[in-house]
């Protein structure tokens, strides 16, 4: 068995050596962009070695690979044009009609986005995900003392920035009631609740 893989591979390497200039030449005159070439031939000598059995002996390997190169290309430029169809589909679809955001939610978003990453990652993964402080430790790969550390300190900064956000609103008092109706706010808007 291992005797006929290891002629199977020189034979590839045979094929490789003796074509993928003019196979690579071939597809970069005929393919849309340099990457687009690089992919095919990359296709088409995979392709080869996939089907090595295949592959005819001699001057016909050449016009096989030749072949097999103007399939890999019809296939990239009609998947273009499918790409390109999609995108002019999507582009006259109006967008989805999202539910109207109500002021509290906007602040909820707006407080969100002040904090940095690692506060916003561990806050929603508690709220919105509803993962306790060793789950998240777990997800971060971090000592479960460090989770529960940054959890109260991103709860604490959310905080901040919500009754900042909300200084101007007299509708809703502050301390730790404005702060839970914060909470209950990012999990029912993120979509938690």
């Amino acid at each position: 068995m291992k005797k006929a893989e290891g002629e199977r591979r020189r034979r590839f390497d045979r094929l490789f050596e003796s074509h993928n200039v003019e196979i690579v030449a071939y597809c970069r005159s005929r393919a849309g962009s340099a990457s687009d070439a690089q992919d095919a031939a990359a296709e088409v000598f995979l392709t080869a070695w996939r089907r090595v059995d295949d592959v005819p002996e001699g001057d016909a390997a050449l016009a096989w690979l030749y072949a097999t190169a103007r399939r890999v290309l019809a296939n990239q430029r009609r998947s273009a044009r499918r790409s390109a169809a999609l995108a002019e589909r999507l582009a006259l679809t109006p967008p989805p009609q999202r539910p109207p955001v109500d002021a509290e939610d906007s602040l909820v978003h707006e407080a969100l986005r002040k904090l940095n990453p690692i506060d916003r990652e561990v806050l929603l993964l508690s709220e919105w995900e509803g993962l306790s402080p060793a789950q998240i430790a777990s997800v971060l790969r971090c000592p479960k003392v460090t989770a529960r550390g940054r959890l109260h300190r991103a709860r604490r900064r959310f905080r901040s920035a919500f009754q900042e956000l909300r200084s101007g609103d007299e509708s809703v008092g502050y301390g730790h009631s404005a702060y839970r109706l914060a909470t209950n706010s990012v999990t029912r808007v993120v979509g938690g609740g």
